[in-house]
């Protein structure tokens, strides 16, 4: 059985030929961060709704996220220590930065409208234990885009168990095709049913609704091990362009219907297959910092973009202009996007540099004093939820 510090990544130096960033899924997960938090400024501002954009950057991270961690883990969790030492390190990933903007954003609540935030030791409590991701997430999630990290986080704890099915076809082709199922299942009857997506967007916003997404991933993460191609970098180029065309092309004027109908399974398919080829990618030695520095600046850029936005509306603007950010001009509401986009990605950065990165380090060591020294994997922690 592996120990605790195979887990944390501390074991000897890493073999020649070892597991390592795929820096195809580092370009294409900061894209995605880079797209919903695109989305979220052209909606805010009344510019744009462009709800796959927003809907389908999102739910490529389940996939990102379990290919991340098939690939990384397949056939080195064997126990439940072994469980254990996994949802720390994935804790760890997760919580430093997340549970400071909670914060962030409870200060940011209570300066604008003057009120205590309802419930606000049982939300501070369940978001930052992920737990509020077993129940109506949408609702509990302090931090704007929060909902997808308690799922994220259910399906950490669900992890050791499908990765027992992946080496096994037969169980991997039954499970990929039940949760196929549950998904589409529910879908219909939340999104699609007569009460529309405003009314049903709670109830969707569950566990199941996205479990095909992260075991789909699951599935491509293992297969990714033994199988690389190294495709031209110019072909994954091509597959971002094509991914990013077509959701735009498939934009529905109702948001929810990007998830119905053929314009839903078109979607649903797309995802795996820019997955699928991302991982094949080979990027060369110049553009693999370009590559690392998009990986790296993901998750902050997720988490912290709606926190400057709203902290620049609510209390910088009312400073500069009379008017409010919707009754602002075109171009003003272009240079905002740029400011807040670029303000985003630099904390990011930085958080990632001198807050995450340190902080998960100082983790792995004292996990290390747990276990025996082994040869690991690197982790690929540059995911938005891996």
């Amino acid at each position: 059985m592996a120990g605790l510090r195979d887990i944390a990544g501390l074991g000897t130096p890493q073999p020649a030929g070892s597991l390592d960033r795929v820096l195809g899924w580092d370009v294409l997960r900061g894209l995605c961060a880079l797209g919903v938090a695109l989305y979220h400024l052209l909606y805010w501002q009344g510019l744009a709704s462009l709800n796959t954009l927003g809907s389908y950057g999102v739910y490529l991270f389940f996939v990102l996220s379990g290919a991340s961690l098939a690939y990384n883990y397949s056939g080195r969790l064997s126990g439940p220590r072994d469980a254990g030492a996994f949802l720390l390190v994935r804790w760890l990933r997760l919580a430093p930065l997340y549970i400071v903007v909670c914060l962030v954003v409870v200060a940011v609540l209570v300066l604008h409208s003057g009120q205590p935030v309802d419930q606000l030791l049982l939300r501070l409590v369940l978001n930052a234990t992920f737990a509020f991701g077993a129940y109506d997430p949408a609702t509990w999630a302090l931090a704007i885009g929060g909902w997808s990290l308690g799922i994220e986080f259910a399906y950490y704890l669900a992890f050791p168990l499908l990765l027992l099915a992946l080496p096994r076809r037969a169980w991997c082709a039954a499970l990929a095709l039940a949760f196929c199922v549950l998904q589409w299942i529910w879908i219909v009857r939340t999104v699609g049913s007569p009460a529309g997506y405003a009314a049903s967007s709670v109830a969707y916003h569950q566990v199941p609704a996205f479990a095909a997404y992260f075991f789909g991933g699951c599935v491509i993460g293992h297969w990714r091990r033994t199988n690389f191609r190294a495709l031209p970098l110019m072909i994954g180029v091509l597959a971002w362009v094509l991914m990013t065309g077509l959701l735009l092309w498939l934009n529905p004027a109702r948001q929810g219907d990007e998830l119905l109908g053929a314009r839903g399974a078109a979607l649903f398919c797309a995802c795996f297959a820019v997955v699928l080829v991302s991982g094949q990618v080979s990027v060369g030695a110049r553009l693999a910092p370009v590559a690392r520095w998009l990986g790296d600046i993901t998750y902050g850029c997720y988490l912290i973009h709606p926190v400057i936005f709203f902290g620049f509306i609510w209390f910088v603007l009312p400073r500069l202009a009379e008017f409010e950010i919707s009754q602002a001009p075109f171009a003003f509401k272009c240079a905002v996007l740029v400011m807040v986009l670029v303000l985003s990605c630099l904390t990011a950065a930085a958080s990632e540099r001198w807050f995450e990165a340190p902080l998960r380090r100082w983790g792995k060591r004292r996990l290390g004093h747990q276990g025996r020294p082994a040869r690991a994997p690197h982790i690929d922690a540059a995911s938005i939820s891996s």
